[in-house]
Order: C-alpha cells, then structure tokens, then sequence
C-alpha cells in the first residue's frame, strides 16, 4: 500500500512538472531578430487579412462607410485578427531580458481589442483607432505591420480607391 501511494505522489509530481513545461518554456529562446522576423510575419498576415475583408466590405466607391458598418467590421474582423496576432506573439519565446518589453506590448494589444470592442466606432477615429499604443510599442521594437489599421483599410472604409 506504501508503495503505491509513493507512486502515486510520483505520478502528481511527473505531471505538474511536465504541465510546467508546457506553453513555450520548453521551446528555445528566440533572438531579437527571429523574434522580430517570425512577429512581423504573424502581423502582416493579419494586416493582409484586415486589408482584403475590408476591401470585400466596403465596396461602394466614394461612400464612406457607416457608422454601423464600420462597428460590424470592427467586431467580426479587426477585433478577432488582431486578438489572434497578439496571442500568436505572445506564444514566442523572446529573447531573454526582452520579456518585460514583449508584456508591455502584447498589454497594449491586449487593451486595443479591449477598446475596440467596447467601442468599435474608435475605428473611424484618425487620431488612434484602439491599437495605437500597440503599433507604437510593436514599431519601437522592430516589428513590421502590428496592428492592423493600414492605408488599405482606411481608404476602404473611407470610400477611396474602390474598385466600380
């Protein structure tokens, strides 16, 4: 009976010390220019996904886009895109003594979407569209297209360059 108890306790221990392991701990530390590499290309994919729905969305040329309108996008599109980016960022392990900068920024994602989905109509503003201090912080450190509100996207909602 002692002993199946011993092994029992072993078994509890193996197993939170293998769920400790999970989530990119075991994975090797990335230096800045992976990370930075590896991090734009998660982000301008979710630019490029951004980009092409918007310009699906709003297809009518020299219309701005309603209020209404822009809130649908911001909450399917922008919102869910750029939660997927920041939860794909945080899941790279970034170069050691780098981690606390890494926290600020996927914050500011984190709170971006948080804004955003609050009040999606943030889009339409030019000053900061929610993400501001996320690309702010994103660019500071090297990486390319964090974010998601490009040109593209704004001349689409904006009625401008639209295809007839």
């Amino acid at each position: 009976m002692r002993v199946h108890r011993g092994g029992t306790v072993a078994l509890v221990v193996v197993a939170v010390l293998g769920a400790g392991a999970c989530g990119g701990a075991d994975e090797p530390r990335l230096t800045k220019a992976q990370f930075i590499e590896r991090g734009s290309a998660f982000c301008a994919e979710s630019s490029q996904r951004i980009d092409e729905r918007a310009q699906a969305t709003f297809t009518e040329p020299g219309v701005q886009a309603s209020a209404d309108q822009v809130a649908t996008f911001a909450t399917d599109v922008v919102a869910p895109t750029i939660q997927r980016e920041v939860e794909r960022l945080s899941e790279l392990r970034p170069p050691q003594g780098d981690e606390e900068r890494i926290d600020q920024l996927l914050e500011a994602g984190r709170d971006g979407v948080d804004e955003v989905r609050q009040d999606p109509t943030v889009l339409l503003s030019s000053a900061d569209d929610g993400f501001g201090r996320y690309r702010e912080l994103a660019t500071a450190y090297g990486l390319q297209n964090c974010g998601g509100a490009s040109q593209t996207t704004r001349n689409a909602i904006e009625g401008i360059n639209r295809q007839g």
